[in-house]
């Protein structure tokens, strides 16, 4: 699904899938069912729906994270770790220039990135119910990323180390406000594609 080999909206069956991945019918049926726990398929036996966001999803998952991010930015300001933001803020500068699909290049390692930025900022909060929450928003979060991904990553991309620039010269109030920002235009961005 992130590599798009099969897309939203896309019906496949058991037997296709498992010719598609090489494998026996019981690892396909275990990986559609914790898939479709996901909400990332519609499981019906043998017929599989690829889920495709809805415009309340958009607005449900940016909506908790514009409440959840930029507050546990704030809260944990001082529980940054300064290595990580500089590791992080060195592999975003070496992918600021990659688009999704260029020259044979998929979506999934870009997504990687921003789920890894978005995921440790949550994670420094050191609460195992907010990190949760943004695990499990996550894996849906990457369909709609996938249906409906930013024209220019390098935007995102740019964003997110203008956030990590605010945080490494310790302005809370500037790394908050650019990434609540980053939060508004990505959901933008994700309706947009969708209407």
């Amino acid at each position: 699904i992130l590599q798009k080999d099969l897309t939203p909206g896309q019906f496949i069956n058991e037997a296709q899938l498992q010719a598609l991945l090489g494998l026996g019918r019981t690892p396909v049926r275990e990986a559609v069912l914790a898939l479709a726990q996901d909400k990332l398929v519609h499981y019906i036996p043998a017929k599989i729906e690829i889920s495709r966001p809805t415009l309340k999803d958009i607005h449900d998952i940016f909506e908790i994270r514009s409440l959840l991010e930029p507050l546990i930015l704030h809260q944990c300001f001082t529980r940054w770790i300064v290595q990580w933001a500089v590791d992080m803020r060195t592999l975003l500068l070496q992918h600021q220039d990659d688009e999704a699909g260029n020259a044979g290049q998929t979506a999934a390692p870009l997504i990687e990135l921003d789920n890894e930025f978005h995921l440790k900022l949550v994670d420094t909060l050191h609460n195992q119910y907010a990190s949760q929450l943004m695990r499990s928003l996550t894996e849906y979060l990457n369909l709609i990323r996938i249906t409906a991904w930013r024209q220019a990553y390098q935007v995102s991309n740019r964003e997110h180390i203008d956030i990590l620039n605010a945080i490494l010269e310790r302005r809370p109030e500037d790394a908050c406000r650019l990434l609540s920002e980053h939060i508004q235009l990505s959901y933008q961005e994700a309706i947009n594609t969708m209407i």
